[in-house]
């Protein structure tokens, strides 16, 4: 398949679960969500007027963020390339009566900006799941104005995040299929500190720094880490849609006998999990 088919594949997967993504985002984020959220607003170091682009936005929880940060004399772009998502951050900034920000459907791999700069560019979640990370880099880089800063969040390893990866392990067994080759997208694709560093230097940024958050993913009950995981995640659901019930009812076993261990005394689940962040600033 081309890089082509892949970005539209998953532009379709993104698509289908935006719905999803809408109905999640009426609930109060935490766990590895918003400490990835917390840490890179952070490193952002915005400012009131503050002008801010946001890749692969989902449903906008961080633009949103930034755009409280920035106030109204600011301006933050919210971008992601599947139009569903980008419908529904338009929804939320018109009820919060949000005028500064704006959303767009832009590819960060491919973005047309119009030579418009900004003073952060934050993408949480996104840049793992790219067929060409290197070049959604480098555009994040062209798009920082002098002394701008680039935050961004991707999964940490397989083994440290088991509330995603019980998932795909028990769809690969099913399915007879081996773990993805390195460098394949996907939600560990960036996994390792040294790839990721690497990836963000040739950014054409400096001062990078790369650091892992320890957090906990939780979950009221194993049906409900079941649902919801399928619900927001595009390509394990479109995955899924795809399988005979009997093979879905197999990788749902398999997956649920093994986060037993995670569930506590009063049915809730808390898995542990692990975010990679990393920071950097173009120079002046």
């Amino acid at each position: 398949m081309s890089e082509e088919d892949l970005r539209e594949a998953s532009r379709a997967q993104w698509s289908n679960v935006a719905g999803g993504w809408a109905l999640a985002a009426d609930r109060r984020e935490g766990g590895p969500s918003g400490a990835a959220a917390d840490w890179m607003l952070r490193a952002a170091d915005l400012k009131p007027g503050g002008r801010v682009l946001e890749l692969a936005c989902g449903a906008g929880d961080v633009g949103l963020r930034a755009a409280e940060a920035v106030g109204s004399t600011g301006r933050v772009l919210c971008s992601d390339f599947a139009e569903p998502m980008v419908e529904v951050v338009r929804t939320r900034a018109d009820a919060l009566r949000m005028g500064h920000l704006e959303a767009r459907v832009l590819d960060a791999e491919d973005l047309l900006l119009d030579g418009e700069l900004f003073d952060a560019v934050l993408c949480r979640f996104g840049y793992m799941l790219m067929t060409d990370p290197a070049k959604a880099l480098r555009s994040s880089g062209a798009a920082l104005d002098r002394g701008g800063r680039l935050a961004l969040s991707v999964w940490g390893p397989a083994e440290r995040n088991p509330w995603l990866s019980l998932i795909t392990d028990a769809v690969m067994k099913s399915l007879g299929a081996p773990p993805p080759a390195p460098g394949v997208p996907g939600p560990f694709a960036l996994a390792d500190h040294d790839r990721l560093g690497s990836l963000v230097e040739g950014a054409g940024v400096e001062d990078v720094v790369v650091e892992d958050l320890e957090t906990e993913r939780r979950h009221e009950s194993l049906d409900d880490w079941w649902a919801d995981t399928r619900e927001v995640s595009g390509p394990i659901g479109a995955l899924l849609g795809q399988l005979a019930e009997e093979q879905v009812t197999a990788i749902h076993d398999e997956a649920l006998a093994r986060a037993r261990e995670h569930v506590r005394s009063d049915g809730a689940v808390c898995f542990p999990a692990c975010v990679a962040v990393a920071s950097a600033r173009r120079g002046v």
